[in-house]
């Protein structure tokens, strides 16, 4: 996700895939692997990650966003094709009226 031009690291998504979206996900990645993180803070577990250049936008269900700005309990929907990367952000409830 992008915040303030910038990539933000919001957790990681362990669940919602088959392995056939497995299979076809890591076809798409492989092509994409950079040497180090997109990210300008450390991120966890960053010296046994793999980096991919940030150009497919997955949909991602999830609970709540945690107090430091994380998803809670992540699920893999899908990719998908009508947003890039970099217009993705994250969005704010507005009050009712």
């Amino acid at each position: 996700m992008r915040e303030d031009k910038t990539w933000r690291y919001i957790g990681h998504v362990g669940t919602g895939f088959s392995h056939r979206v497995l299979e076809d996900l890591y076809t798409k990645l492989v092509k994409l692997k950079v040497p180090k993180s997109p990210f300008p803070a450390r991120v966890k577990d960053e010296a046994v990650t793999t980096w991919g250049k940030p150009s497919l936008v997955a949909e991602i269900k999830f609970a709540e966003w945690t107090s430091k700005g994380e998803l809670r309990q992540p699920v893999y929907l899908g990719l998908r094709s009508d947003k890039r990367a970099r217009d993705v952000v994250r969005e704010r409830e507005r009050p009712r009226k």
